[in-house]
């Protein structure tokens, strides 16, 4: 039974982590690449 509550909760982390952080990080990295830019050329 302990076996089968740790592969869902593997199962729901690595869901998590593919659906909600890596995206999340993604943006991120997007808007500091975009405030890196836009300080660095001047405002457009």
């Amino acid at each position: 039974m302990e076996n089968e509550i740790l592969i869902t909760a593997i199962f729901v982390s690595a869901g998590l982590l593919a659906y909600v952080i890596i995206p999340g990080l993604l943006v991120m990295w997007d808007r500091v690449l975009d405030h890196m830019e836009s300080s660095k050329g001047g405002k457009p």
